[in-house]
């Protein structure tokens, strides 16, 4: 009957061994027992002991063990002569049926009703295979929208790329995030006289970074023009990359309106991380003049 040690012990092994635990889940749903996956009810008492089995016999004594072997020596000698030709008469029978009657061997087997050996086919091994299990995942409708949602996503972005891989200039957008206001530019002791100065075709640019090169004047003025290839053939740079005008440089647009346009747009631009600082160049029709 069950104790609390053979409990426990049979606890330990459902936690021990997973296969025992299904089994038993699957014993309980065979038997109709209610399912364990609840809170856990009343422990039942455990059923009273039944009666004690009945003591062993008592072993004889050396005396009588003694006693008992002689009576069966004797009565062994008296029935061996009887027990030894049934013993022969059971063994013939046995040769007998396992053998077969004896067969003349220049006879052929088929006169004789004797026939080869062959394997019944019970005996052979089948091996079973396995049926495959098709698994079938079914996705919830919260994860497939959060799905659609992210390819949707992925192809704007993918889109957006393109079109910018396709301008190779940044938009007014993207400039406009990166400028910084005139107040905070004004705030700065070194550009605290900046003033645009009177409309010309040329853009007089400083503040720049060391490593700037002719391209990224097409990037960042490019939207002015509305293609690159226009920006290449509007636009006249004269990039200063020596001595103390390092860091400057003028770029000659088509026509005042584009440096007006320019200037608006890229002033105070922070262009790999520093503000770009524009203004109006000298006019070369007006030195000329003057």
């Amino acid at each position: 009957p069950p104790d609390g040690n053979i409990l426990n012990n049979i606890v330990n092994s459902l936690i021990a061994v997973p296969r025992f635990y299904n089994q038993v889940l699957h014993l309980m749903n065979k038997m109709n027992l209610p399912a364990p996956f609840r809170m856990a009810l009343p422990t039942p008492p455990l059923p009273s002991q039944g009666p004690l089995p009945p003591p062993p016999p008592p072993q004889p004594s050396m005396t009588e063990k003694l006693h008992l072997a002689d009576l069966s020596s004797d009565e062994s000698e008296m029935e061996s002569s009887d027990e030894d030709v049934d013993k022969r008469e059971v063994k013939r029978a046995k040769h007998e049926a396992i053998v077969g009657p004896a067969v003349d061997r220049s006879v052929a087997h088929e006169s004789v009703g004797v026939k080869p050996v062959a394997l019944v086919p019970n005996e052979l091994q089948v091996i079973k295979k396995k049926n495959p299990v098709l698994q079938i995942k079914i996705v919830p409708k919260a994860a497939y929208k959060e799905l659609a949602d992210r390819s949707i996503i992925d192809r704007e972005l993918a889109s957006r790329d393109e079109q910018l891989e396709e301008k190779h200039f940044a938009t007014p957008q993207e400039i406009e995030k990166e400028k910084l206001p005139t107040e905070e530019i004004l705030s700065l002791p070194m550009f605290k006289n900046y003033t645009p100065g009177n409309p010309a075709s040329v853009l007089y640019i400083k503040n720049l970074v060391k490593d700037v090169v002719h391209d990224d004047f097409y990037y960042v003025f490019g939207s002015v023009f509305e293609s690159l290839d226009a920006a290449r053939s509007g636009l006249s740079i004269k990039l200063m990359q020596e001595g103390r005008m390092r860091g400057q440089a003028f770029v000659t647009f088509p026509s005042v309106e584009h440096a007006q346009r320019a200037l608006n747009l890229a002033h105070g631009y922070a262009f790999k991380g520093k503000p770009m600082i524009i203004q109006f160049g000298r006019n070369p029709g007006a030195s000329k003049a003057s």
